[in-house]
């Protein structure tokens, strides 16, 4: 039997442990604990992403010193080769063989006394240029006219296949990396045409065979700051992901990774070696090469303080966090929870959110500051739409200003240089416009002008532009269009206009437009040259007689 004594204590101890008190405190530990517990692992991420872009950021500044680099090395072997390809022996052996028959070129015999002098000289070059394997002259389809002895002229190579378009775009051409059967050392292509005139024609090329391995220096990490203790580099082809080219201690790390085909962006991953090791590695495409930069680091090593940095600041953090959300709850709740509230309606107003609205419950100071903010936030959402009409439309005609097609053409032209997504320019301009304001007034001009910006409207697509340029001048951007597109849209709004009978107070008025059109070209500096040669192609509109489309395609035509 249990003494009444006891049984006393226990229900005061009970009472005690399940008081009002204590489950507002458990109540107040839980809602701080698990805040602040999220609150830990979002700065962990936040910590991780932080570190992550900074290993990217170095990854890519040294891609970007590589890729310079590269873009020197290969350059100077263009150069040698132009400078070997204006050599008068090479002209004279090739013109030679060039205009023999096919038949005698093919007999050895008839090949010597023009081939032989050539084999010599591209032999002196080999020697006097030790990085070069073998110097060739070769025929459009890739076979070997000459080449240098001491190289071996039957051992393979590779010769792109895209050979042709390379030498359209740059006048030179390079092939895939590819092993040496006897020292097994990376091998490269490169090469130029011969006698390349005005219209892009050639028969033959001039190559030669370059030994990579004199681009290890280049793959040195401490060339770009680094100790080189945890840090890995390697070429790697972009179409194939093979690696080529290891820098100093990278084969043994890197080469057990396999790297798929790239597009143009790659994201900062993990990767797993065969031998057991986490890395953190970044593959930088070179599109214009052809070749990527694979950058890898340690991940343990290289990051272990930062790691246990951050372990142990979320420790403090969220000892802090449940210490002061405790304090918090006992002395100050009734006036952090609103104030809160204004706080988050204040970070979302800074943020660009002008829909905030906070309820008001209290009939105090923090009630009467709730609705002065409500307040202030509705007047500033009428004045941020104020202003955005101001800064961006006309007010006559509600077409964009000047000032926001200008940057809208601008956009293009950025899109336009990363991408090469084409665009045309129509810069249209109202004929005798100045006689319809003198014979029907100023507001007679006025509606013309936004009954013209209706027609735009009306003939223009969801993803042209059109603004008002400056009085009776109109400048019309035609996303991704030709030159046959653009000259139809400029036609049909030429038509569209002469065809419209203009009422201003029951009189009817006649007016056309003049339209001078420009494209996009690659040569172009800036925005202003495309606008420029509408300019120039509406001048011409209007002095072979207005109502007309002229289309200007450069500068000087």
């Amino acid at each position: 039997m249990i003494p009444k004594q006891s049984m006393g204590k226990r229900k005061n101890k009970n009472k005690y442990l399940f008081s009002i008190r204590n489950r507002i405190f458990v109540f107040a530990v839980l809602v701080t604990a698990i805040p602040s517990l999220s609150m830990g692992l979002l700065l962990q991420n936040m910590l991780q992403t932080t570190l992550e872009g900074k290993v990217k950021q170095k990854f890519v500044d040294s891609a970007q010193i590589m890729e310079r680099e590269l873009s020197l090395w290969l350059k100077k072997r263009v150069y040698d080769l132009t400078v070997f390809s204006n050599a008068s022996i090479v002209s004279e052996a090739v013109t030679a063989y060039l205009k023999m028959p096919e038949e005698r070129a093919d007999d050895g015999k008839n090949r010597v006394p023009n081939i032989k002098i050539l084999e010599t000289y591209l032999s002196t070059l080999q020697h006097q240029f030790k990085g070069y394997v073998r110097i060739f002259v070769l025929s459009r389809t890739g076979s070997v006219i000459a080449a240098s002895q001491s190289g071996g002229r039957d051992r393979p190579f590779t010769f792109p296949d895209d050979y042709i378009e390379q030498i359209s775009d740059r006048q030179w051409f390079k092939g895939r990396a590819y092993i040496d059967s006897r020292d097994k050392s990376p091998l490269i292509l490169i090469g130029v045409p011969l006698f390349l005139d005005q219209l892009y024609e050639y028969e033959t090329l001039l190559a030669i065979e370059v030994r990579l391995t004199g681009l290890l220096s280049l793959l040195d990490p401490a060339k770009f700051g680094d100790s080189g203790d945890w840090t890995y580099q390697s070429l790697v082809d972009i179409k194939t992901g093979r690696q080529f080219l290891y820098g100093r201690g990278a084969k043994k790390v890197l080469s057990k990774i396999n790297l798929s085909p790239f597009g143009d962006r790659q994201p900062l991953r993990e990767y797993a070696n065969g031998m057991g090791e986490r890395l953190m590695g970044l593959v930088v495409p070179f599109r214009e090469l052809g070749w990527g930069l694979f950058i890898a680091e340690n991940y343990e090593k290289a990051f272990s303080g930062m790691i246990h940095a951050r372990h142990r600041n979320i420790i403090i953090v969220c000892c802090f966090s449940v210490l002061m959300g405790i304090v918090a709850y006992l002395l100050t709740r009734q006036i952090m929870v609103p104030l809160s509230a204004l706080t988050r309606g204040a970070e979302r107003v800074a943020e660009g959110d002008l829909d905030v609205r906070l309820p008001v419950r209290r009939n105090d100071e923090i009630g009467f500051a709730t609705t002065v903010f409500n307040e202030m936030v509705a007047n500033l959402k009428l004045s941020k739409t104020k202003l955005e009409q101001l800064a961006t439309t006309d007010p006559l005609t509600g077409l964009n200003n000047r000032k926001q097609v200008m940057g809208i053409l601008r956009d293009h032209y950025a899109y336009y240089r990363r991408y090469k997504t084409a665009f045309s320019v129509l810069m249209l301009d109202v004929d005798h416009f100045k006689v319809v304001n003198d014979t029907y007034g100023h507001q007679a001009g006025d509606t013309v002008l936004k009954q013209v910006a209706e027609i735009f409207n009306e003939n223009l697509r969801n993803v042209d532009s059109a603004g008002r340029y400056g009085g009776e001048e109109f400048l019309v951007i035609l996303a991704e269009s030709g030159v046959d597109e653009s000259i139809q849209a400029a036609e049909r709004i030429r038509k569209a206009v002469a065809s419209h009978t203009f009422i201003h107070e029951e009189q009817e008025i006649q007016v056309y437009i003049s339209v001078g059109i420009s494209r996009i070209q690659n040569q172009d500096r800036d925005e202003q040259e495309v606008v420029g040669r509408a300019d120039m192609a509406l001048y011409r509109a209007k002095d072979e007689g207005r109502n007309r489309v002229v289309y200007q395609a450069a500068d000087d035509q």
